[in-house]
Formats: structure tokens, C-alpha cells, sequence
């Protein structure tokens, strides 16, 4: 996938985003790129980084995020979702933490556990992003 791609694809998923984020977090590594990418396409100035790691055969957030986020609006960003599984840690994290959490990412493979709010499509085959 090329950057102009990439943009293209940036652009269709952000129209389909119909939640208004006060904050936007990705999910470190894959998701730090595009939630860059689209705090600057809706206009989110606020933006914070989680990060997840497997451990055995669970998923662990290993950062923690000192911002209140009581009632606030977070859009949870990832690049895709293989097994979906980091993605629903890291809701549960924030919705822990008294956030309104809607979750994003490009693409979805058919194994994966669970479905965002918001992505392109499902996907066979791991896409290769430009920034890897």
C-alpha cells in the first residue's frame, strides 16, 4: 500500500466516523500512525498513546494515562484487528477509567474476535501499511 493509499483509505474511513471524540488514543505501535493521522482529519487536538503487550496468552496494557477521562469522548484507534484482542483490553482500560469509548481501525481479518465501531472492510490477508 502506497501513502497515497493510505490517504485514500484514511479519508473514506473518516467520513464514516459519526462520533465526535474529545480525545483520541492509539494503540501503540500500528495505531500511532493512523490515530495521528486522524486527530488531524477530525480535528482532535488532544491525542494519547496506550500500549499493550502480549503476555502468555493475555493481553496487558502497560502504560498508564494520568488524564481524567471521566464522560469524555475517546475514539480508540488501531491499524487492523487480527484476534481484536489488544483492541478490547484497551477499551476496557478506558472504560474503566468513566470513558464513552467508540473503537476504529482500517481493516478487520475474519478470525478477529470482535468488530470496531468503525473500519474499511474485513480482510484475508495482513495488508502491508507504508509506514512498515
Amino acid at each position: 500500500m502506497t501513502w497515497q493509499e493510505f490517504e485514500e483509505e484514511l479519508n473514506t474511513l473518516s467520513q464514516k466516523i459519526d462520533f465526535t471524540p474529545d480525545i483520541i488514543v492509539g494503540i501503540v505501535r500500528g495505531g500511532l500512525v493512523p490515530a495521528r493521522l486522524l486527530s488531524k482529519s477530525l480535528k482532535v487536538k488532544d491525542m494519547y498513546c496506550l500500549t499493550v503487550k502480549k503476555v502468555g496468552e493475555e493481553r496487558k496494557v502497560m502504560s498508564e494515562i494520568k488524564e481524567d477521562f471521566n464522560n469524555k469522548n475517546i475514539l480508540l484507534v488501531e491499524d487492523m484487528l487480527e484476534t481484536g484482542r489488544s483492541l478490547k483490553v484497551a477499551e476496557d482500560y478506558l472504560l474503566n477509567k468513566g470513558a464513552n469509548v467508540k473503537t476504529v481501525c482500517f481493516y478487520v481479518m475474519s478470525i478477529s474476535e470482535i468488530k470496531p465501531d468503525f473500519y474499511l472492510k474485513e480482510v484475508e490477508v495482513l495488508p502491508v501499511f507504508p509506514w512498515e
